[in-house]
């Protein structure tokens, strides 16, 4: 009898397990999801040539007083090739109280009247602006205030035209004059520098750092007279400075028009995200309004 009963046991238990054995292999298996995987980022190069520098000054104007002719020497001094020869609207003792056509007045081939109506004339496409020496007397508030009316007269008259704000140079520290000291200059260059942020089209360019001693003053090897004038080696400085920067922004702005470029023709979202974050850290400009304009039409390709 104990044998029977083992034997049913063991008939029962085979029995069990062929059957789970037979449904586990008749369920049917889950596939592993699928992940799509980005195509990787097409590389983005960029460069800015010497022809396109040149380029770039040959449209463009230099604005300024008695340091800007000192400017306009050093340019001279170097050649007529030099950074695309640019016009130089520069006039001893030119000011921002004078800038009506006079005697202390900017010109151009004759012609004498506000800077906005000469950049006209001279039909450029950005000017540097280097100007509040010769106003500082008044003090940096409202040197920033003529500051602001000059550059929105200039762009009002010259629609399209691009801004360049060269900071105003440090005086030398023995040279300081009642408000034309370093202390409203210092001023003055913070301020401005704050509005070009928020100004379309308008960019400042710090010349005022590289020119300091250690004492915050215009460095005794680059004054010529001890007090705000530059020396050939200041200016060298100055435009190794000007230079370098447009040069990062003109190869800031190439990658970001490849990028959208990229972003528009394959439509993934790793190329659009990449194209978004190179147009966002662009200064507030024309050009990355439209690089803007033309990623709200991109769509991730589905």
């Amino acid at each position: 009898m104990k044998t029977l009963r083992l034997l049913l046991f063991i008939c029962l238990m085979t029995a069990a397990v062929s059957f789970g054995a037979v449904s586990a292999a008749e369920q049917p298996t889950t596939a592993p999801k699928t992940v799509t995987k980005q195509k990787p980022l097409k590389k983005i190069k960029t460069k800015v040539s010497k022809k396109e520098m040149k380029k770039f000054f040959n449209k463009s104007a230099f604005i300024g007083s008695s340091i800007g002719l000192g400017q306009k020497i050093y340019m001279k001094h170097e050649g007529k090739k030099y950074m695309g020869h640019p016009k130089m609207l520069v006039k001893g003792c030119y000011s921002f109280t004078n800038d009506k056509g006079g005697k202390y007045s900017i010109s151009y081939k004759g012609y004498k009247g506000p800077a906005r109506k000469v950049v006209k004339k001279a039909k450029v496409k950005r000017v540097f602006i280097n100007m509040g020496t010769n106003d500082l007397f008044e003090g940096h508030k409202r040197v920033f205030q003529r500051y602001k009316k000059y550059i929105k007269s200039m762009q009002k008259v010259n629609k399209g035209i691009v801004i360049y704000i060269e900071s105003m140079p440090p005086v030398y520290k023995g040279g300081e004059k009642s408000h034309l000291n370093n202390k409203h200059v210092n001023k003055l260059n913070k301020n401005l520098e704050k509005y070009c942020k928020k100004r379309k089209d308008v960019y400042y360019i710090d010349i005022t750092t590289p020119l300091k001693d250690k004492s915050g003053g215009l460095a005794k090897k680059y004054t010529s007279d001890k007090y705000v004038h530059i020396t050939m080696k200041g200016y060298r400085v100055w435009h190794k400075k000007v230079y370098k920067y447009i040069k990062k922004e003109l190869k800031s702005e190439k990658k970001a028009k490849k990028a959208v470029k990229y972003a528009k023709k394959f439509r993934t979202s790793n190329e659009i995200a990449r194209a978004k974050r190179l147009v966002s850290k662009l200064h507030n400009s024309t050009i990355k309004k439209k690089l803007k304009k033309q990623l709200k039409t991109v769509k991730v390709k589905q």
